[in-house]
């Protein structure tokens, strides 16, 4: 899992899957989700952007993404 980028924001989850970073999977630790990416450097270089306000997207391919990890982090529920 070295390089691999885990997130517990899903605003920021939902960027890198909107942007195509590679999503592996949701791991959970308890009732924490960690969103798993490929391409650990790439995910950094999109998470600076994410916080600077300097990355474009695409609306829609967000507001998709978001729901989409919802979706996965409440059907894993147990």
């Amino acid at each position: 899992m070295s390089d691999h980028f885990l997130t517990k924001d899903l605003q920021l989850a939902g960027l890198l899957y909107a942007k195509g970073a590679g999503f592996i999977g949701v791991n959970r630790s308890g009732r924490l989700c960690w969103f798993v990416f490929e391409n650990h450097g790439v995910c950094e270089k999109l998470q600076q952007q994410f916080f600077s306000k300097s990355v474009d997207v695409n609306a829609k391919e967000y507001a998709d993404a978001l729901r989409t990890l919802k979706d996965l982090v409440f059907a894993n529920e147990q």
